[in-house]
């Protein structure tokens, strides 16, 4: 009687143990979602401030804007003038204290343009020859296929390994700023945000292919 007795007092400590630790595991996953969440917010509540600055940046630069664009992490902000014939680059780095910068750029100052992906050039053009003379990684991309017209479809087919890099790269006529690099994929991206980014830098890119060709 006494061993059966002894039995189940192990048996109820083990269980009682068992409960113990689950009741901490899910209290530490409950603390690390709601932290997870406050991070999430504060990016959020930090997104509209930082986007503010940039508006105001590219203000500063007295244009006209017939269109905006702002790439999903809203550290760039893309904005034409059509009637000017003119370009903006508004750029902030994430968590940083320094002033946004803004660049304005002439349509007729721009050589081409394309969008990378990891290093891999997914479509380009360019106005003249000199932008695969001028810069020798892309004089060796210009002995490769062009790509232009590369359909978003079959652009997204690509590799399982995740994606870390989706750049529009605008190539100037500019000893200052002969390239703008803008980012469209934020950090850690997942499968939704990488099609939404190419869609958003995809267009930017056929839009300035009709301002090169107009």
């Amino acid at each position: 009687m006494h061993v059966h007795t002894g039995l189940r007092h192990i048996y109820e400590a083990r269980r009682w143990i068992i409960l113990i630790i689950l009741a901490i595991f899910f209290a530490a996953l409950g603390m690390l979602l709601l932290l997870a969440a406050a991070v999430q917010q504060y990016l959020l509540s930090r997104a509209p401030a930082a986007l503010s600055r940039l508006d105001h940046a590219v203000a500063s630069l007295e244009l006209e804007a017939s269109r905006r664009f702002i790439t999903p992490d809203c550290s760039h902000i893309i904005a034409l003038d059509e009637t000017g014939k003119r370009l903006a680059v508004g750029s902030l780095t994430a968590g940083s204290r320094e002033e946004p910068a803004a660049q304005l750029v002439a349509f007729d100052s721009i050589l081409g343009a394309e969008i990378v992906e990891d290093a891999l050039t997914l479509t380009k053009f360019s106005r003249t020859s000199r932008i695969t003379s001028a810069r020798p990684l892309l004089a060796r991309e210009a002995a490769i296929p062009s790509l232009d017209g590369v359909q978003a479809a079959s652009a997204q087919a690509r590799k399982p390994a995740p994606v870390h890099e989706l750049t529009l790269k605008i190539y100037l006529s500019s000893s200052d700023t002969p390239v703008l690099s803008i980012p469209f994929l934020p950090a850690g991206g997942g499968d939704a945000e990488y099609t939404q980014a190419f869609s958003e830098a995809q267009h930017v890119h056929e839009l300035i292919r009709e301002i090169v060709s107009a």
